[in-house]
C-alpha cells in the first residue's frame, strides 16, 4: 500500500500538480486490497450566479429531484470596499428568507423556487429567517426546512417535492442554529442548538410541542433504519451518539473513542447507513499537517471500532469535514483543504469507502485478518472554490472590512447521494468576479457530482412521479 502511494505522489510530481489525482488506500493490509475503484468528479455547476449561497444543503425528493437551500448572506457578507461592486447577488434576491433551489435532470440546471412554485421572490408568506436552513424529508416524501432571524426559527413545509412551501411557522422557537429530522408523514422534529431544545411536530410543521431541553446530542439528528417510525440517532460531541427509541423521550449515549478536534462547527460530522451504523469524522491539522479522523460505531455489536485517518492527496490543511452514508459499509467523507504550498488556496475533497466498519479476510496462507476502512480519495475541484483568508470566528466577522473578515463560504459544504448512488457536493465559491472585475460580497452556491468511481447505493433508489404543484394540506396528495 505504501509503495502505491508512492507512485501516485510521484506520478502527481511529474504532472505538476497533485490537485486531480486521486490516491486510496488507508492502513497497510498484508494479504488483501479491498481499496475501491478510483472516485471522480465533473466540473462543477454554478446553481446561481446571481444569488448568494453560503453554508448550502441539499435533500433528494421521492421523485428523484435535487433541492438544495442556502444561507441569504446577511452575516456572511465580505464587507471589503472592492467587493462592492456585486451588491446585486445580495440585494436583488434578498427577502429575509433563505434560498431555495431545485433541478430535475440531474443537477445539470436548476430552478429558483419562490412562492406557489415562481422563480423569483420568498418562498413562503408567513416564514421569516435569512440564515441557517437544513432539510429533512420524512417517509411519506414532505420535505421540510427552516430558517432563522436571530430572535426566531421557523420551520416550512413542502408536499409537492421542493416546488413550493404552502406550509411554514414563522416562530417555531428561538435560538441559533436549528437542524431538522423527520420520521413518519407530518412528523418532523426541530433540535436547535441553542440550549439543546428539542421540538416535534405531527402536522408537517405547523404546531409544535416541546420535548425537552439540554437533550444530549448536540447537532442534528438523523432517522434510525433499525426504528424508522419512533427512532433517532444523533451525535454527541465531536466523537460519540446517541440513540432515541421514543421520539426523543429518552436517550442512550454510546461513548466512543476520541477523535481530534477537527477545525469545524457544531459537531456536525455524523452519517447513519441503511442499516444503523453510525460513522463520526473529524479534519483539522496539527504539528504534522492535516489530518482526516474517522470512527465508527458498529450496530450489530453496539461497539465502535479503533480510529482510523483517511488519506490526503496532498499536504496541507484539512477543515469542515460531512460525511455521507448510504447502503450498509458505503460511506463518503468530504472536506475543504488548502494545499501547504499554496495555503490560500482551498478545494473540496472526498473519499468513499466501502467497508466502513472494517472487513475480516482470509488470506491466501488460510489465516484471518481485519482490514479497515479503505478509502478512494480525490480532489473534487481541482480548481479553488475560494482563494484568501477565511474567516472562522463568525458573524463577529463582519466587524472586519479587510480580507480577514471574508467569510462568504460560511462555516460548512454539504454533501449528499442522488438516486443512482453518486455522491454530490454543495458549497459557496468565491471565485465568480462582480460586474466590475472584483470579489463579490457573498460566495454562489454551485453543485459538484460524482461521474466514476464507487457508488453509495448497491442498486438505484426507485422514484415516483412529482406531486402536483402546491396540493391542498390534508387532501390527497396527486401526482403527475
Amino acid at each position: 500500500m505504501r509503495l502505491r502511494l508512492v507512485l501516485l505522489a510521484l506520478t502527481a510530481a511529474l504532472l505538476g500538480s497533485v490537485l486531480p489525482v486521486a490516491v486510496a488506500g488507508g492502513d497497510d493490509v498484508a494479504c488483501v486490497d479491498l481499496v475501491p475503484e478510483p472516485i471522480g468528479f465533473a466540473e462543477r455547476v454554478v446553481i446561481d450566479p446571481d444569488r448568494a449561497g453560503g453554508e448550502p444543503v441539499a435533500v433528494v425528493g421521492h421523485d428523484g429531484s435535487l433541492n438544495v437551500s442556502a444561507h441569504a448572506g446577511t452575516t456572511h457578507l465580505y464587507k471589503n470596499p472592492d467587493a462592492l461592486g456585486g451588491v446585486d447577488d445580495f440585494a436583488v434576491g434578498y427577502t429575509n428568507q433563505v434560498l431555495n433551489w431545485r433541478s430535475v435532470d440531474g443537477g445539470r440546471t436548476w430552478d429558483y423556487i419562490g412562492l406557489a412554485g415562481l422563480n423569483t421572490g420568498p418562498h413562503s408568506a408567513t416564514s421569516t429567517g435569512f440564515s441557517d436552513p437544513d432539510y429533512a424529508i420524512d417517509q411519506a416524501g414532505n420535505i421540510y426546512n427552516t430558517e432563522i432571524d436571530l430572535a426566531n426559527v421557523s420551520v416550512f413545509a413542502s408536499l409537492d417535492d421542493g416546488q413550493s412551501y404552502a406550509l411554514a411557522n414563522p416562530e417555531a422557537t428561538s435560538g441559533d442554529r436549528p437542524w431538522l429530522a423527520a420520521l413518519e408523514d407530518g412528523e418532523v422534529f426541530l433540535y436547535v442548538n441553542t440550549a439543546r431544545q428539542l421540538w416535534r411536530s405531527t402536522d408537517h410543521g405547523v404546531t409544535w410541542l416541546p420535548i425537552g431541553v439540554n437533550v444530549p446530542i448536540n447537532a442534528k439528528p438523523y432517522p434510525d433504519p433499525t426504528n424508522p417510525d419512533d427512532g433517532l440517532i444523533g451525535p454527541v460531541g465531536r466523537s460519540s451518539i446517541a440513540i432515541t427509541a421514543d421520539d426523543g423521550e429518552s436517550w442512550m449515549v454510546h461513548q466512543g473513542p476520541t477523535l481530534r478536534s477537527g477545525t469545524q462547527f457544531f459537531d456536525t460530522g455524523l452519517a447513519v447507513d441503511a442499516v444503523g451504523n453510525a460513522y463520526r469524522a473529524t479534519a483539522g491539522q496539527d504539528g504534522d499537517g492535516g489530518y482526516v479522523d474517522f470512527g465508527y460505531f458498529d450496530r450489530d455489536t453496539e461497539t465502535w471500532g479503533e480510529v482510523s485517518q483517511i488519506p490526503l492527496p496532498f499536504e496541507g490543511r484539512a477543515m469542515w469535514s460531512w460525511v455521507t452514508a448510504g447502503d450498509e459499509d458505503r460511506v463518503n467523507v468530504s472536506w475543504m483543504m488548502s494545499p501547504a504550498d499554496d495555503p490560500r488556496s482551498f478545494h473540496l475533497v472526498s473519499a468513499t469507502t466501502l467497508n466502513a466498519t472494517g472487513t475480516t479476510v482470509t488470506c491466501p496462507d488460510g489465516t484471518t485478518a481485519f482490514v479497515p476502512p479503505q478509502w478512494s480519495v480525490a480532489v473534487a475541484t481541482p480548481d479553488p472554490i475560494h482563494v484568501g483568508a477565511v474567516c472562522l470566528s463568525g458573524t463577529t466577522c463582519n466587524l472586519n472590512t479587510g480580507e480577514g473578515g471574508d467569510r462568504r463560504l460560511g462555516d460548512f459544504f454539504t454533501t449528499e447521494v442522488d438516486p443512482q448512488g453518486r455522491v454530490f457536493l454543495v458549497s459557496a465559491d468565491t471565485t465568480l468576479e462582480s460586474p466590475l472585475g472584483g470579489p463579490k460580497p457573498v460566495g454562489n452556491p454551485i453543485f459538484v457530482l460524482q461521474d466514476e468511481g464507487p457508488l453509495l447505493y448497491e442498486t438505484p433508489r426507485e422514484v415516483r412521479d412529482t406531486r402536483c404543484l402546491t396540493p391542498t394540506a390534508g387532501t390527497p396528495l396527486c401526482q403527475r
